[in-house]
């Protein structure tokens, strides 16, 4: 009967395009090709943990960077602000000292007039009391006259005193400018001390930008290099493990019927589900396989629900279904315009029996893409998959 059963799988080989034997895969050489997968898994792990450490470093210096271009700017403004009101205190230091100089002249005049009528008055004081008795025409007359003289000694006292007075105050004023203008030019330097300062701390952060822009750039290709890696040993190991499951289910004399590329079609335990995941089943079916054959769909469903039953995935429909850069109608919007819809009928068709534990590819196939040039292997449709 197994000799009857590897003949008739002997004939599908040569029946089916691109199915040939394969050599048994040991369970020893599925486990080290898993101990491969789950070392690269580790040095991705550590590869993406770096990344995101850079990464971190990264963020911290931009805000810093922001932080000091705020503090040059400010300061730069604030400098300015100091030029303006050190030109102003400028122009009106020239000022005081142009009335300082005028009411000096003022009080000198004043000063040398008062000299001079004082002398006069002090060399002809005798002569001048005779005079002023003699023209005098009445005792109230002299009395007028006496204190006319007087009158103009007490002014021009008073007048001393004013131009003194006005002088100590521009003075003062003037101290008072020198000394605000000394603050602000003092205030000035230390502004620009300050932004000396921001500037080499800016320049820092840049160049500590650029050298961890550079060690991302090399950490993420290393990442990549690593994703691919361990991409090519995952289908590796998947591959392994489908040739040892074909190579039993023939082994085992197992009979049924077959999809294009001759995995033989069989059933798995059903999957409870709600209405709500029936319906996000049947449309990510119908955005990924709705031209592909009714085995085409189902085998599109089997690698949705493999990946909720895989730890390595979410354990829910919604989850896998939305998980980030998985499924590009889901990315692109095309998907939620199909589940606003409502999947066709046959799509639906599909996903309640792949609920139901249908199956078009082994169990623990988690992925599916196009077809390309020269690829071989579980190819149903325009998909191939592992």
């Amino acid at each position: 009967m197994k000799r009857k059963l590897a003949g008739v799988f002997l004939g599908l080989c040569l029946a089916v395009p691109g199915l040939v034997p394969v050599v048994y895969a040991s369970s020893a050489n599925i486990q080290e090709q898993q101990d491969e997968v789950d070392g690269i898994k580790d040095e991705l792990s550590g590869a993406n943990e770096n990344l995101d450490y850079l990464e971190g470093v990264k963020e911290v210096l931009e805000v810093e960077k922001d932080a000091y271009e705020n503090s040059v700017s400010e300061l730069i403004l604030e400098i300015e602000q100091l030029n303006d009101q050190i030109e102003q205190k400028e122009a009106d230091i020239v000022e005081t000292q142009k009335i300082l100089t005028s009411v000096k002249k003022d009080e000198k005049k004043q000063y040398a007039s008062m000299k001079q009528r004082i002398q006069y008055m002090y060399e002809n004081g005798e002569t001048n009391f005779v005079q002023i008795m003699v023209e005098s025409s009445s005792i109230a007359d002299l009395i007028s006259n006496l204190g006319y003289v007087e009158d103009i000694t007490k002014y021009d006292r008073d007048m001393l005193n004013v131009y003194s007075d006005t002088r100590q105050e521009v003075e003062t004023q003037e101290n008072i400018l020198n000394t605000q203008q000394q603050e602000l030019e003092a205030s000035k330097q230390e502004s620009a001390r300050l932004q000396e300062t921001m500037m080499e701390k800016l320049a820092v952060a840049k160049d500590g930008i650029t050298e961890y822009s550079t060690q991302i750039e090399d950490a993420e290709a290393k990442a990549l290099a690593y994703e691919e890696k361990l991409r090519q040993e995952e289908e590796t190991l998947e591959g392994m493990k489908r040739r040892e499951a074909m190579e039993q289910f023939y082994a085992l004399g197992a009979g049924g019927d077959y999809n294009t590329s001759g995995i033989p079609l069989g059933t798995a335990p059903a999957t409870v589900y709600s209405a709500d995941d029936l319906q996000l089943l049947a449309a990510i079916i119908e955005c990924e396989a709705g031209g592909e054959s009714y085995t085409g769909k189902v085998a599109v469903g089997n690698v949705v629900l493999d990946r909720v039953a895989s730890p390595k995935y979410p354990n829910n429909i919604a989850d896998v279904i939305y998980q980030k850069s998985q499924f590009t109608p889901v990315a692109s919007g095309r998907f939620i315009l199909v589940l606003s819809r409502g999947a066709n009928a046959a799509c639906t068709e599909a996903a309640k029996n792949a609920f139901a534990g249908e199956r078009a590819v082994p169990m623990g196939t988690l992925y599916f893409h196009r077809v390309r040039a020269g690829e071989s292997g579980n190819i149903i449709g325009n998909h191939i998959f592992y």
